[in-house]
């Protein structure tokens, strides 16, 4: 997995000033797809998925620290540098001042450390400023709660304030490193976290709380993470670990992932997963508790030049990172880059970055490449080039016909290449605000649901009589089972228990769900970590009285139909280059028996007139990633990522002979190359993630589902129609959760 960059908001031209903005502060909506951004004194209000601007409120003074209400549609609650605290009311576009400070001369700055949390709960905002002995409760509309100030039951400083997201209660973090959890209507106590005296810490700076199980994950000043379940009547911890040194300002539960994202004060951004062992012989090992997620460094360079950005020099600082609570999208702040910078000082400071390069490029000589990319990354744009300049160097590299390019050569490119970029790189305040997420290269439809679509026909509405019929049910994957919703009485039902057991220390997830309609057929892959990724093939009963038919394993990564009987499906093996071809009798009365007996070995079975008959092995000459069923006689499609769709038509006889839309091949080989051949091209990192053919007047049409377009093609591969890509800037895991 890796973080990349959806699109970046545009706020070059708010306050229509002479000299740019950089935003400074950022918030999520609860559960819409909006986000506030602050710049200058500016509030204003994105779509987070088109990046459109709906609102602009000019407040009057910069914010220091912003949230939305959790208990209103559309409105940001403020605390601003002259100690104001507003609400911003997009639906109405006017501001109201909910407190204002005892003294006028009262100010704050962006960096300055003001504390506040809200509950669904109550229209009221609890607020206070670093290390103050009291908090203060206000509502959160006009005319609401007048201010209150509580005082705590603890003579302490307060370093942080939290509401739980369900439950009335407020969390107040002190200064030693307590935290003490408080009823919202009686104040009255409820618990205390608190750690031993041999644990030293120096109090929460952030909150995270997990969206369904009772776990609040907090991180220290001290660069402390830690986990405590809450549900228990006496709450305990039940994770540690030690992240840095430096503050970790911020802590984020990212639900699609279920990862855990933190940041130092430093910029320093780590993710981690949990580990959780459910044994009751053996007691919970805190220490244990989080691992590090195996997700790549964000490389900062690649985010800002992403998606039609423009890389600084030298490289910022990430101040914040804000994620929404029910997506995998996330805004990046950035600290202030100004131009403050003489001359004379920023020659210096270039000097001195160079002369730590060259002492690091002296030093690792005779190291080896991952020591040496490791002391490079250290250094930050100093080092090694951004992941994107890198690609393009060994692209430009093997165009020349020059030899294998090493390490060291990149760290000499990255050498010139920090020297360059000090006279030919922007230096000036980041006027747009880029919203990344989390892309599983592998899986880009990891989040959506693996289940089998049914869509409306194409000339649906050309017809005379416009019926259209759904069927029974609808199957999906869930964990290792197979199941089915009823379309008309909205219950849902195990279909078919696809592993009757996993080990637990095996992660497993379902990739693809294959179905025919005319064979009853199932065709399930999985992928599991550590052993062979598998396919499983299931026949689904279609007589009452028969008892339930058995689930058959073959190991492989990818499964489609052929034909337009869909009396064969093949299985493409781990390797990406494999293929195995079973043929199944003309109609779907075959035994399941014999359907088990194909796969217990790996070699060509043939069993009475009614049985299933394979594997017959195939031979790609390249690396195929996927494979897609079609109803074309005797075809499969395949699909490269990044290189082409391509059409194969396998016919089987006494001597088997292969042809191909794309090329020509003999026997069991596959040639991939389209020597003059019909083929579809895709973009350069384009990868095919759906195909679904229906049947039209002009004969079979795909559609195809790419991660940048959406196509119709005919059964020969031309393009009948095709999406624009202007505006097709998101990814299906960050759109889906807002349709739920």
């Amino acid at each position: 997995m890796e973080w990349t960059t959806l699109q970046h908001l545009d706020l070059r031209h708010v306050g229509h000033g002479v000299v740019p903005f950089q935003p400074h502060a950022a918030c999520f909506h609860s559960h819409q797809a909006l986000i506030a951004v602050a710049i200058g004194t500016y509030i204003v209000e994105f779509d987070a998925l088109t990046g459109s601007k709906i609102s602009a409120l000019d407040i009057g003074a910069p914010v220091v620290r912003m949230a939305y209400s959790p208990t209103s549609a559309h409105t940001v609650v403020a605390i601003l540098q002259d100690c104001t605290l507003r609400s911003c009311d997009f639906d109405l576009e006017q501001t109201c001042v909910l407190h204002s400070p005892d003294k006028k001369s009262d100010k704050v700055y962006s960096e300055t450390e003001v504390h506040l949390a809200m509950t669904p709960l109550q229209q009221v905002v609890f607020f206070g400023f670093h290390k103050r002995m009291s908090v203060t409760v206000v509502g959160t509309v006009e005319g609401g709660r007048a201010p209150t100030k509580i005082k705590t039951d603890l003579k302490k400083p307060i370093v942080n304030l939290a509401c739980h997201p369900r439950l009335p209660v407020l969390y107040v973090a002190y200064a030693d490193g307590l935290i003490r959890a408080y009823n919202i209507h009686t104040y009255a106590v409820h618990y205390t976290l608190q750690l031993e005296n041999t644990i030293k810490l120096n109090g929460a700076c952030a909150f995270a709380f997990h969206p369904t199980l009772e776990w609040i994950f907090v991180g220290d000043r001290r660069g402390t993470l830690l986990a405590w379940d809450v549900s228990i009547e006496k709450p305990s911890m039940i994770g540690i670990t030690q992240v840095g040194s430096q503050p970790i300002t911020s802590v984020a539960w990212v639900t699609t992932l279920r990862i855990l994202v933190t940041l130092s004060k430093d910029g320093n951004m780590k993710v981690w997963r949990l580990r959780v062992l459910v044994n009751p012989n053996r007691p919970p090992m805190p220490a244990n508790f989080f691992e590090p997620a195996a997700i790549e460094s964000i490389d900062i360079p690649r985010i800002l030049s992403q998606q039609g950005g423009e890389a600084v020099y030298p490289l910022p600082r990430i101040k914040a990172i804000e994620f929404h609570p029910k997506s995998n999208l996330a805004a990046l702040v950035f600290a202030n880059v100004t131009n403050g910078d003489t001359s004379k000082n920023k020659t210096e400071n270039n000097r001195e970055r160079r002369k730590q390069l060259f002492a690091v490029l002296q030093g690792a000589r005779g190291s080896s490449a991952s020591l040496l990319k490791e002391k490079l990354s250290v250094l930050g744009s100093s080092g090694v080039l951004a992941d994107h300049q890198l690609q393009a160097q060994l692209q430009e590299h093997h165009l020349k016909g020059h030899g294998q390019l090493t390490i060291s050569d990149i760290a000499r490119k990255a050498f010139l290449h920090s020297h360059f970029m000090e006279g030919h790189t922007k230096s000036a305040p980041i006027s747009r605000l880029p919203l990344i997420a989390v892309l599983d290269t592998k899986h880009r439809l990891k989040d959506i649901p693996v289940a089998q679509p049914f869509h409306l026909e194409l000339n649906f509405f050309n017809k005379e009589n416009r019926v259209l019929h759904y069927p029974v049910r609808a199957f999906y994957v869930d964990g290792p089972d197979l199941m089915a919703y009823n379309l008309s009485s909205g219950l849902e039902n195990t279909y078919r228990k696809l592993y009757n057991s996993i080990p637990g220390h095996v992660e497993y997830q379902a990739n693809y769900l294959i179905y025919s309609k005319k064979q009853h057929l199932f065709l399930v892959a999985f992928e599991f970590s550590g052993i062979t990724n598998e396919v499983v093939v299931y026949r689904e009963n279609t007589e009452v009285d028969t008892v339930n038919s058995k689930s058959s394993n073959v190991k492989g990564r990818d499964a489609a139909f052929i034909g337009p009987n869909e009396n064969q499906f093949a299985i493409l093996d781990e390797d990406k280059t494999g293929l195995a071809v079973y043929i199944l009798p003309g109609g779907p009365s075959h035994e399941p028996k014999d359907i088990e007996k194909a796969f217990e070995e790996n070699q060509a079975t043939e069993t009475s007139d009614n049985s299933i008959k394979g594997p017959t092995p195939f031979m790609f000459e390249t690396e195929v990633d996927r494979i897609f069923s079609t109803p074309l006689d005797s075809t499969l499609m395949f699909a490269s990522h990044g290189s082409q769709i391509g059409l194969v038509k396998l016919i089987q006889g006494y001597r088997l002979s292969t042809s191909t839309s794309t090329s020509t091949s003999s026997g069991h080989y596959i040639t991939t190359k389209g020597e003059g051949k019909k083929s579809l091209k895709l973009k350069i990192n384009e990868i095919v993630l759906q195909v679904h053919w229906q049947e039209t007047l002009r004969g079979h049409v795909a559609g195809i589902l790419t991660t940048l377009r959406v196509l119709i093609v005919s059964d020969t591969l031309d393009i009948l129609a095709s999406t624009s890509t202007n505006f097709d800037k998101g990814l299906p895991p960050i759109s889906l959760d807002f349709f739920n």
